[in-house]
């Protein structure tokens, strides 16, 4: 009779004894049964799945035949098999490499003119390990412009198979003669780790795209981790979010995908016009590291830009082409200004932005970050810091080591290295203990503020507290901070301290307008602060009507400039400390420090905390100490969002959602912003679902402040409602005009009894609205496209 094969997925459905029973329906055996057949293959068609990812299980070099060859299963999410890729015309790219040192890389060059001139045959850190791809390429008169990768289709030789399909979704490559080094010194090392990165390249009628690296020995063809990743790649995508890709669109957001093509030898050529309208021909640094390096030193702002002689260093086209010409997205017009608008929220002076503290060991490294993310405070790189400073202070520097002439660049002095302290890490940031001359510019971040002896006089609405203000235990006084010219133009200490009040069972948003402290130094080295409570000049209820009723205190100590010595983070005594007329001089370093913003009662007891919708964490992983750059000082270098609160919730500004989603073309409202960090994308700022309405203030807030010419008062401030300002401040702004939908969300804001922008405070307190009731968090989700 005849027999039909039975899948292992219908075994187990009928289980045996239904098997059993089902064959023997035929009036028992009519002979020896015949061998089971294999099950039929369960999968997708290419042209149908929606989502592929790549699985590399096997990879291996013969080195007799010079073919790479590895296996690869390709599944959607849900791990069904997908097929058909072999059919298509350019599904993949391959690229392909090993790890080797920098002296294999090493190009010699003479350097100087003449009698002058000298052979440099070799670097100081040649023996570095670095990533060496096999599949180099020159493009622009450059000589090594990254991996040119191998493509099954187009390298194939012909008359050949370079991609098969072996069934059940699983695939293997065959890459005969894939090396190809393009005239650098160096070709297969068994005994170094190799590894694949395999580009699915919008393969499909879906265009998708997948990325996958993998790693072996050679010598055990075992897979091993990756050998070289530096630093993690959230490092990037906390801050690139608003990109599926952060550069190019099909090779996905990895470091070893970096890593892969911008090698630490690749070298990029460029051009520019100088001032006197000539044109100039450079090369530069290609590598992953010279990239972000260059592309991230774009500080935009004139007082960033005079810090570390930066228009003298970075900027200056003679010493440092690559990022005048190539980079500076903040190249200055003739008056001084930024001719674009800010790109670069974090300064690349900021290491540990990208980089692990200088603190860390190897055994306390990131999971998967391997020892060469402690090199970069170790300066085992002869270039990385022309990468930001150029050919500055020897950049160039060659010394003879037994007779060969060796670059060894500012490392021979810069390094941390036999007790040195003039290496990157101690010159980048404060706290290390260590004597350094840029740590002082870094240093008002340490300091301490506590606060005590609060006392609330209700019959005069004064309040009084005191401040003590520290580092390292050291008392910081007035011998430390200088005075400087206000906007009134008179002598002022150097410090703040802003006050505002939360609702003790409801702390959701600043109660009153902010109030600003008197101080005076006391003889202990201590501040008598003392605020008046009655002012409401920022038209919102004033201090001691919270106060009165019982809110718990926010203070805030802000602005402070403290002068440190010069090659350390230790205070320093102002030149005239003791004349109270004069601005004071601080012949080492100012450094400001904007404080966390402290909760404490009227007894002296911890305090309700103000809560935030978003995480101000997610904000420090695209801006750094110096939050953002402003005209004029450093803005909210370590605060926190309760900090900016006091002046975007209580203070003269926009509210803190207004001026953050971008309603005037401001932060995230611009568009160079949007396609970093889009506003749309809440999952950027907001936890969870911190985002929903249901989590929205119970306070109006500030809409726009008002507009004053001459004295006179040309538009007033206006107010929103608490739900309403949360969508208004995209849906109901120019920023996000889509469609010219502007007006038509301002018309259903308010027929669902929302208010927007209008001048009455109490009339956008009314809790008539109820935008909540239907724009839920998996509502919002769904119209924002968030997963």
């Amino acid at each position: 009779m005849k027999r039909y094969s039975i899948s292992t997925a219908v075994k187990t459905a009928f289980g045996v004894g239904a098997l059993s029973l089902a064959l023997v329906g035929c009036n028992g055996s009519d002979g020896q049964d015949g061998e089971i057949g294999q099950p039929g293959e369960i999968s997708i068609d290419i042209n149908s799945a929606s989502a592929v990812q790549t699985k590399v299980e096997q990879a291996a070099y013969d080195e007799a035949s010079k073919t790479l060859t590895f296996e690869f299963t390709l599944t959607n999410p849900n791990g069904v098999a997908v097929t058909g890729l072999e059919t298509l015309k350019d599904p993949l790219r391959i690229a392909f490499g090993r790890m080797g040192t920098r002296s294999e890389t090493f190009t010699p060059y003479t350097q100087g003119e003449g009698e002058n001139a000298v052979e440099v045959t070799a670097r100081a850190d040649g023996e570095e390990q670095i990533w060496l791809s096999y599949r180099n390429t020159t493009k622009d008169t450059a000589p090594m412009t990254g991996t040119n990768n191998w493509r099954p289709t187009r390298d194939c030789p012909e008359g050949e198979t370079c991609l098969s399909y072996l069934g059940q979704g699983k695939y293997q490559i065959t890459a005969p003669n894939i090396i190809e080094t393009n005239g650098l010194d160096y070709d297969y090392d068994a005994n170094q780790i190799h590894g694949i990165y395999v580009i699915t390249y919008g393969v499909g009628e879906n265009k998708l795209k997948n990325v996958e690296a993998y790693y072996w020995d050679p010598l055990t063809e075992q897979s091993v981790s990756s050998p070289k990743r530096s630093l993690e790649m959230e490092t990037c995508t906390n801050c690139h979010v608003g990109q599926d890709h952060i550069r190019h669109g099909n090779y996905g957001n990895t470091a070893e995908g970096c890593g892969f093509c911008h090698t630490d030898y690749t070298v990029y050529s460029g051009s520019g016009v100088d001032a006197n309208g000539d044109a100039v021909e450079f090369t530069f640094d290609g590598s992953i590291k010279g990239l972000v390096h260059a592309v991230h030193t774009g500080i935009t702002e004139t007082d960033r830009r005079e810090l570390a002689k930066f228009n003298k260093v970075i900027a200056d086209a003679g010493k440092n082409p690559a990022f005048a010409y190539q980079f500076d997205g903040a190249a200055l017009d003739s008056n001084g200004e930024p001719k674009s608008a800010l790109n670069f929220p974090a300064s690349t002076a900021d290491c540990q932005q990208c980089h692990v503290s200088y603190e860390t060991t190897a055994d306390t490294l990131p999971q998967g970050v391997t020892t060469h993310a402690l090199s970069w405070f170790a300066d085992m790189d002869v270039k990385s810091c022309q990468t930001c400073h150029g050919n500055y202070h020897y950049g160039d520097r060659t010394d003879v080591v037994e007779d060969t002439t060796v670059l060894t660049g500012c490392v021979s002095c810069h390094n941390s290295h036999e007790g040195s302290t003039r290496g990157g890490a101690f010159r980048h940031f404060a706290g290390t203990g260590i004597n350094s001359r840029e740590a002082a510019s870094q240093a008002g971040m340490l300091i301490e503020t506590a606060y005590s002896n609060i006392n609330w006089d209700s019959t005069s609405s004064v309040l009084s507290f005191t401040m003590n203000l520290s580092r390292d235990g050291q008392a910081i006084t007035t011998d430390h901070i200088p005075l400087i010219l206000n906007r009134s133009n008179q002598l002022v200490l150097a410090a703040n301290v802003y006050v505002n009040a939360v609702d003790s069972q409801n702390p959701d948003a600043y109660l009153a307008s902010r109030s600003t402290g008197t101080l005076n130094q006391n003889t202990d080295g201590s501040f008598s602060v003392t605020v008046d409570a009655t002012s409401t000049s920022y038209t919102l209820p004033a201090l001691a009507d919270a106060l009165n009723k019982g809110a718990d205190l926010a203070i805030t100590a802000g602005d402070i400039k403290v002068c440190f010595n010069n090659k350390s983070s230790d205070l320093k005594v102002l030149d005239n400390a003791a004349n109270t007329t004069e601005e004071g001089i601080c012949s080492g370093v100012l450094s400001s420090n904007l404080a966390t913003t402290q909760f404490i009662k009227i007894d002296g007891t911890a305090g309700a905390e103000r809560t935030s919708a978003a995480n101000y964490e997610s904000c420090r992983n695209c801006h750094n100490n110096d939050m953002v750059a402003r005209h004029g000082a450093t803005h909210y270098r370590n605060a926190d969002l309760h900090t900016c609160a006091q002046c975007h919730e209580g203070g003269d500004y926009n509210s803190l959602i207004v001026r953050v989603h971008g309603t005037f073309g401001k932060a995230h409202g611009r568009e160079d912003v949007q396609a970093l960090v889009s506003s749309a994308q809440c999952s950027a700022c907001h936890n969870d679902d911190d985002f929903a309405l249901e989590n929205a203030r119970s306070t109006a807030m500030r809409w726009d402040k008002a507009v004053t010419s001459n004295g006179v008062i040309t538009k007033p401030t206006t107010f929103s409602s608490p739900q309403a300002g949360v969508c208004a401040s995209c849906h109901v702004s120019d920023s996000y005009d889509i469609g010219n939908g502007k007006d038509a969300a301002k018309a259903h804001i308010e027929s669902m009894g929302g208010v927007v922008d209008t001048e009455s405070y109490s009339e956008a307190s009314l809790n008539g609205e109820s935008c909540s009731t239907c724009h839920k968090a998996d509502s919002v989700k769904q119209y924002h496209n968030l997963k």
